[in-house]
């Protein structure tokens, strides 16, 4: 299965179009999107962790692990985890590094350590999961208010998110935060406890005023985004409710791109962006590795040979469920990612 969901993620750089359709794109200043449509029968049923919180179906809490939290799924539906979300609260603002898709709440059993035993004298389904997790505000470690976990409306923007796909450490992350808030040029009093949410609160008005500027179409799954004339990522979902109830959330992300190049020059003049996006996803030469995921189906990641694309998909039941592909301009270049010892054990995350 493993191998059948990387040939998966492999069609879709070498036959895009047998994948999804490609809407008319859309430019405001120096950001472009081509919003995707994913094919009716790529469709899957799920919906997200936001709607799950509201509707009060599922909970996120802190464990003893800095690098693990524990989610648990109380929906009749399948619930998606996104890569890029972040959560606040806790000890420390976090995000989630994998996408994970959660089964009907109680029907699946993955989280089998200290649970198991009360469970097996109980016989209450088991609906807790470990999932993944990387610190994004530095400098907290102490409970200022509740001690669950709400998702947000931040998402990563790219250069945090390629930092945050698994291949990368926890200083790596720490390094592209601190890289952002000098970019940025934020103030000595922003964010005292390092905390990506509260650097990024400060550009809400410049990102809302982009996104203002580009409109969902019927179906839309996604989408392909230029900044300066350069593709600087993809994002799709196997279900157009998915986008509609994320899309702001994930064009804000990308609009933090569009004002760190804002003063910079475009490095090309492009005629037909269709044509350019196409051109470069055949190009881009990947390497795949695959593992099981959290919930259901199988976590792909992929990097360039050279290093500048990384991405990470969730392949379950032969659909992309999400997808994600960014590449990395400027921020923070360090020699050696392992000055800060802080890389999640992904073997931690299963009883085998």
């Amino acid at each position: 299965m493993k191998s059948e969901s990387i040939q998966l993620v492999k069609s879709v750089f070498e036959k895009p179009l047998s994948y999804f359709k490609l809407g008319t794109a859309q430019v405001h200043e120096n950001m472009t999107i081509i919003p995707i449509i994913v094919q009716d029968e790529k469709f899957i049923e799920f919906i997200n962790i936001k709607e799950a919180e509201e509707l009060e179906l599922v909970e996120i809490v802190e464990t003893d692990s800095v690098n693990q939290l524990e989610v648990i799924n109380k929906s009749d539906k399948q619930v998606l985890i996104p890569f890029g979300m972040t959560v606040h609260g806790g000890k420390q603002d976090r995000t989630i590094w994998e996408p994970i898709l959660l089964p009907v709440g109680g029907k699946q059993n993955v989280f089998k350590d200290k649970y198991e035993e009360m469970n097996q004298k109980s016989n209450i389904p088991n609906q807790k999961y470990s999932i993944p997790a990387k610190c994004i505000e530095q400098s907290r470690w102490n409970y200022t208010g509740k001690r669950g976990f709400k998702s947000t409306n931040q998402r990563l923007h790219p250069n945090v998110a390629f930092e945050s796909i698994s291949s990368a450490g926890q200083g790596a992350v720490w390094g592209e935060i601190q890289a952002h808030r000098s970019e940025m040029k934020y103030a000595a009093g922003v964010a005292p406890t390092q905390s990506y949410l509260d650097m990024t609160k400060n550009s809400e008005k410049e990102t809302d005023k982009i996104i203002k500027n580009f409109e969902n179409i019927n179906n839309q799954c996604g989408v392909a985004v230029f900044i300066n004339g350069e593709l600087i990522g993809i994002e799709f979902y196997a279900n157009p409710n998915a986008w509609k109830t994320m899309s702001k959330d994930i064009l804000k992300a990308f609009s933090i791109e569009a004002l760190r190049f804002k003063d910079q020059p475009k490095k090309n003049e492009i005629s037909d962006f269709h044509d350019v996006f196409l051109k470069i996803l055949k190009k881009l030469s990947l390497e795949y590795t695959s593992r099981d995921g959290v919930g259901l189906g199988n976590v792909v990641e992929f990097t360039s040979k050279d290093n500048k694309w990384r991405g990470i998909t969730l392949v379950h039941e032969e659909h992309l469920v999400q997808f994600y592909l960014v590449s990395k301009r400027g921020g923070y270049q360090a020699e050696s990612h392992q000055e800060i010892q802080f890389q999640t054990n992904i073997a931690q995350r299963y009883t085998i």
